[in-house]
C-alpha cells in the first residue's frame, strides 16, 4: 500500500496547463492528437479503503532477501496501474527496484521510466529517463530525472513540456531543474526558455508558477506591436497575488517615440464590496510635451441586504489622451467620461436612489451649451404596485419621479422636481390585448438666478394601447404570426419655452418611439400630442422547432395636430405623420442572417436613416459581416469584414470601413492567420483613423499562441466580436 502511495505523490507532482487556454482563435481546426487517441480523464480513487491487487508470472519470497515479482507484473489500486516485468522489495529496508522499463498510468496522466527506485520508509524515490502524457488534453514531456524527495516534494532534472507533437515539437517549454512543492502548490524553475522551432524566445534564470489553479505571484506574457507615430510599443505585465481576495497587476510600456510608461490595475472582493482601481501615467511624453495620465475607480458595496451603493470616478489628464494612448476608432470617439456615485435601495414594488455626477468634456468638437450638466445631486423614487379596481377590474399604480439639483461652469443652475403618477389597468384573451392609461406630469423648477426665478408645468396624459395576434399554418408546415397594434396619445400643449432645458434631448427615432409618452428624453420639455402610431409585425417560423425565419416590422404616427411643442431654436412641427419605419430580419440557414432597417420620410420623398447587415458562419472558419448605415447629412458609411481559408491551416483576414461622407476609408486591415494543432500566429496591417482631424495611424501586430500555455504579442482588436 506505501508503495501506491510513492505513486499517488508523484502523479500529483506534475504540473498541468490550463485547459482553457487550448485555442487561439475563435474556433480550433485541427488537433496534434486526435480526440479518439488521446487518454481519457478517469476518476481519481484513493485511500486506504481501495484495494490492492498485484498480477505476475512469478512470485519469490524467501526469508532474509527481497520479495521478487517477476512477468507481465500489474500492480493496480484504484485508478493507478503499474505495469514492469520486475519489482524487487525489501521489506527490512522499505526499498523498491525497479530495474527494468516502467509504465505508470493514473486519471491525470501517463509515465514511462527506464528505470526507477523507491525508498518506502523515507518516501523517497527517483525515476530516470522519464517520459509523461497528461490525461484529457494535449500535453506531453520528457525529463532526465524525477526524484521524489518527499511525499510532497519532488525535483527534476532536464525537463521539458509542449502540447505539440512529442515526436517532432514545435515549441517547448525547458528548465534546467524543477522544484516541486504540493504542500505550498508552488514549483520553481531555473534556467527556464521557451524554444519555438530551435529559436529560444524568452529566457528566466529563476521562475515560479502554481500548482494547481490558484493564482501565483509572478510576471505574464509581453505584448508588443508598432505603429508608425509611436514606433515599437511593448508592455511586460507583472502579477501580484496579494492575498485570497486582492490582486494587483503593475504593466511596465514602453513606447518609442514617447516614453516609459506604468500601468496598474488593484482589484479587491470583499463578502459585501468589490472593487478595481486602474491607473495609468505617462511622465513626459515626448510627443506631447507634457505629462499623461488616466485613472478610473469602480465600486460596489451591499451595506445590507436592502442598499446598494455603485460609483465609478474617472479622468484624463487632457483632451487627446484616448486618440493617442488607445487603440483606434472606439477610443478617438470619446466624447465625455462620466464620473458617478449611486445609493439605491428596492422593495417588492418601489425602488429608490440617490445619484451624484460629474462628467469631463474630451472633444472639442462639443459645444458648450451640450456640455452635460452636474447633478449634485439627484433623488430618484419609483413605485409599481397593484391596486384594487372597479368592478373587479384590477389597477396598477404607477410613480415617477425626481428632484435633483443641476450645476454647471458658467451656466445657470437649478433645481427641478418632476412627479409623474400613473393609473393604468388591461383587458385582454388570447388574440388581444387593451391598455387604457392615465397620468399627471407636474415638474417645477427653482432657477439660480439675479431673479431667483420659479418655473412650474402641470399637465394631463391619456393613452390607449390596444393589439391583436393572429396565428396561421402555411403551406410548408410553416407557423405565420401577425401582430397589428395601434397607440393612442393625448397630450395637450402648454408654453414651455422659458423653462430651462437641464438634461432634455429629442429621442432617437425608432419602433420602441411609437409607443412612448414623450418624444423627448428628459422631463424639461413634455411633447403636446394627438396621434395615433400603428404598427404591424409579422414572424415566419419553423413549427418544429420555433426557429424565426423571416420577421418585418412596420409602423408609422399619424398626427391630428402640429407638433408645437419643441426645444430651444427649434421650429413648430407642421406634419400629418413621421416618417416610416421598416424593419426585417430573414434567416433562411442557420449560418446566415439579413437584416435591415429602413426610415423614410413620406412628406419630403427623402430616406432619413437605413441599415444593413449580413452576417455568415461556415465551416473552416469562414466568416463574413457585412453593415451599412446611413442617416441623411450626417453619417453614410459601410463596415466589411471577412475571414476565409487559403489553404491548410492557413486563413485571411480582413477588415474595411468606408465613410462616403467623407470620402476616405476610416479603417483598413489587413492580415494573416496560421494555425496549427498546438500554435498559432496572426500578423495584422492596420491603417485607420487617429482622431477627428483625420489624422491617420498605421500599426503593426504580431501575436504568437502556444496552445496550451499563453500568447505573446497583442491584436488590436477580435475581429468578429465585441471590441
Amino acid at each position: 500500500m506505501v508503495v501506491l502511495g510513492c505513486f499517488v505523490g508523484l502523479g500529483g507532482l506534475m504540473p498541468m496547463p490550463s485547459q482553457a487556454q487550448s485555442g487561439a482563435s475563435e474556433r480550433p481546426i485541427e488537433q496534434c492528437v486526435p480526440m479518439d487517441a488521446r487518454l481519457p480523464r478517469g476518476v481519481l480513487q484513493r485511500g486506504t479503503e481501495v484495494p490492492l491487487r498485484i498480477n505476475a508470472m512469478s512470485l519469490s519470497a524467501t526469508p532474509s532477501a527481497p520479495i521478487v515479482a517477476e512477468g507481465a507484473v500489474q500492480l493496480v489500486h484504484g485508478d493507478q496501474e503499474l505495469r514492469t516485468e520486475r519489482i524487487s522489495y525489501d521489506p527490512e529496508l522499505g526499498a523498491v527496484e525497479l530495474p527494468v522499463p516502467l509504465r505508470y498510468q493514473d486519471a491525470v496522466f501517463e509515465i514511462h521510466a527506464e528505470q526507477a527506485w523507491l525508498n518506502l520508509a523515507e518516501s523517497r524515490g527517483e525515476f530516470n529517463q522519464v517520459s509523461y502524457r497528461l490525461a484529457g488534453v494535449e500535453g506531453s514531456g520528457q525529463a532526465q530525472s524525477v526524484s521524489l524527495l518527499t511525499t510532497t516534494q519532488a525535483h527534476l532534472q532536464e525537463f521539458d513540456f509542449t502540447t505539440c507533437d512529442p515526436a517532432k515539437p514545435a515549441w517547448q517549454l525547458r528548465a534546467r531543474t524543477v522544484d516541486l512543492d504540493m504542500e505550498t502548490e508552488v514549483g520553481v524553475a531555473r534556467g527556464a526558455k521557451l524554444v519555438f522551432y530551435g529559436v529560444p524566445l524568452l529566457y528566466s534564470p529563476w521562475l515560479s508558477f502554481p500548482l494547481s489553479d490558484e493564482r501565483k505571484t509572478g510576471f505574464l506574457y509581453p505584448n508588443f506591436g508598432y505603429s508608425n507615430s509611436d514606433g515599437f510599443d511593448l508592455s511586460v505585465p507583472w502579477y501580484w497575488n496579494i492575498a485570497p481576495n486582492r490582486d494587483a497587476t503593475l504593466t511596465p510600456r514602453w513606447i518609442q517615440e514617447r516614453g516609459v510608461m506604468l500601468g496598474a490595475e488593484y482589484r479587491f472582493l470583499g463578502r459585501r464590496q468589490r472593487g478595481q482601481l486602474d491607473l495609468e501615467v505617462l511622465p513626459d511624453d515626448r510627443r506631447y510635451g507634457a505629462d499623461r495620465y488616466f485613472g478610473r475607480f469602480d465600486y460596489a458595496a451591499r451595506p445590507s441586504t436592502q442598499w446598494r451603493v455603485d460609483a465609478r470616478l474617472q479622468h484624463a489628464s487632457d483632451d487627446e489622451y484616448f486618440m493617442d494612448l488607445g487603440t483606434g476608432l472606439a477610443d478617438s470617439s470619446v466624447q465625455f467620461l462620466r464620473s458617478s456615485v449611486r445609493l439605491r435601495r428596492a422593495g417588492p414594488d418601489w425602488r429608490f436612489n440617490i445619484l451624484a455626477d460629474s462628467v469631463q468634456v474630451l472633444d472639442d468638437a462639443v459645444r458648450p451649451a451640450s456640455v452635460p450638466y452636474r447633478r449634485l445631486p439627484s433623488f430618484q423614487f419609483n413605485l409599481d404596485r397593484p391596486i384594487a379596481g372597479i368592478g373587479g377590474q384590477p389597477l396598477r399604480l404607477q410613480l415617477d419621479s425626481e428632484l435633483v439639483y443641476f450645476q454647471r461652469r458658467n451656466r445657470v443652475d437649478g433645481v427641478r422636481l418632476d412627479v409623474m403618477p400613473r393609473l393604468s389597468t388591461e383587458w385582454g384573451g388570447p388574440g388581444w390585448f387593451a391598455r387604457p392609461a392615465l397620468a399627471m406630469r407636474s415638474t417645477h423648477y427653482a432657477i439660480d438666478d439675479e431673479a431667483s426665478s420659479t418655473f412650474s408645468r402641470t399637465l394631463p396624459l391619456a393613452s390607449f394601447d390596444a393589439g391583436l395576434f393572429f396565428d396561421r399554418r402555411l403551406s410548408d408546415g410553416s407557423q405565420q404570426s401577425l401582430e397589428p397594434r395601434l397607440f393612442y396619445l393625448w397630450v395637450p400643449e402648454r408654453d414651455q419655452s422659458q423653462i430651462p432645458v437641464f438634461d432634455t434631448r429629442n429621442a432617437t427615432f425608432g419602433l420602441s418611439q411609437l409607443f412612448r409618452t414623450n418624444r423627448f428624453t428628459g422631463p424639461d420639455r413634455q411633447g403636446d400630442a394627438n396621434q395615433l402610431a400603428a404598427s404591424v409585425t409579422s414572424v415566419v417560423s419553423d413549427a418544429a422547432t420555433g426557429r424565426t425565419r423571416f420577421e418585418v416590422t412596420a409602423g408609422q404616427i399619424f398626427y391630428f395636430d402640429d407638433l408645437r411643442v419643441q426645444l430651444p431654436n427649434r421650429p413648430i412641427q407642421e406634419r400629418n405623420t413621421s416618417v416610416t419605419l421598416l424593419t426585417a430580419g430573414w434567416f433562411p440557414r442557420d449560418n446566415l442572417r439579413l437584416g435591415a432597417g429602413i426610415q423614410y420620410d413620406l412628406k419630403d420623398d427623402e430616406l432619413e436613416q437605413a441599415e444593413f447587415t449580413l452576417g455568415y458562419l461556415g465551416r473552416d472558419q469562414r466568416q463574413a459581416a457585412f453593415g451599412y448605415r446611413f442617416r441623411r447629412n450626417r453619417l453614410d458609411q459601410f463596415d466589411a469584414r471577412f475571414r476565409y481559408p487559403v489553404w491548410d491551416n492557413f486563413n485571411v483576414l480582413g477588415r474595411v470601413t468606408y465613410s462616403f461622407e467623407d470620402n476616405d476609408a476610416l479603417e483598413l486591415l489587413g492580415g494573416i492567420e496560421y494555425e496549427s494543432c498546438c500554435w498559432a500566429l496572426t500578423l495584422t496591417f492596420r491603417d485607420y483613423i487617429k482622431d477627428r482631424d483625420s489624422d491617420k495611424r498605421s500599426a503593426i501586430f504580431l501575436v504568437l499562441h502556444l496552445k496550451g500555455l499563453g500568447s505573446l504579442g497583442r491584436q488590436p482588436y477580435p475581429l468578429f466580436g465585441a471590441r
